[in-house]
């Protein structure tokens, strides 16, 4: 996979999704984004990375389940604001492709705040940390037992009250603490694509 490629049919993707919520903006006379702020997000992710061990590529396909809180119920002040901040958690399993295939599996645990641009379109911050198990054998990292950090932004793209269409960039360290060694970490950047529903 190239990551040019990708980051093409992402900006493709990105304009097409643009088209279709601006018709959708025309239609729903109530903001979407307003609608959808006191629901709980289930979303499925796919998504591409690129990074490198000594050995060579190191490219996962990200494939997450995205399960998120509107945290406003825990912090009243927050049902004024204008933003969403919310808990999530990430199950994910990637498969990883390099000189080998390689798998990695894991949950990562984080925050994101989402403010809306429009009425249709919001832009939002995420982190997460979380523990993952990956199989890769390389000079850089101990395999096995490792933790994900990720940080990222993302655009939402509501079509409905109760759906939207996510591009995201996330930046992905995993390493071990320095459990094990080797302990150098593996980075990559990674280029995502989503459909989030509300309920």
């Amino acid at each position: 996979m190239n990551i040019k490629k990708v980051f093409s049919v992402l900006c493709i993707a990105t304009v097409l999704i643009a088209s279709v919520c601006s018709h959708a903006l025309a239609t729903e006379p109530e903001s979407l984004i307003i609608a959808s702020r006191s629901h709980t997000e289930s979303s499925v992710i796919v998504g591409y990375g690129k990074g490198t061990v000594a050995e060579g590529d190191y490219e996962p396909v990200l494939l997450i389940w995205h399960l998120g809180m509107n945290l406003k119920q825990f912090f009243p002040s927050l049902e004024e604001h204008r933003g969403t901040f919310s808990a999530y958690v990430e199950p994910q399993i990637n498969p990883v492709f390099n000189r080998e295939t390689d798998i990695e599996f894991g949950v990562g645990l984080g925050l994101k705040y989402m403010y809306p641009l429009s009425d249709s379109v919001g832009a939002y911050l995420f982190g997460s940390v979380g523990p993952h198990y990956i199989s890769v054998i390389t000079s850089d990292q101990a395999n096995g037992f490792i933790f994900s950090d990720t940080i990222g932004v993302g655009l939402s793209f509501f079509i409905t009250e109760k759906s939207a269409i996510t591009v995201e960039y996330r930046r992905r360290h995993v390493s071990n603490l320095g459990i094990e060694n080797p302990n150098v970490g593996i980075d990559n950047d990674c280029g995502t694509i989503g459909y989030s529903v509300f309920f």
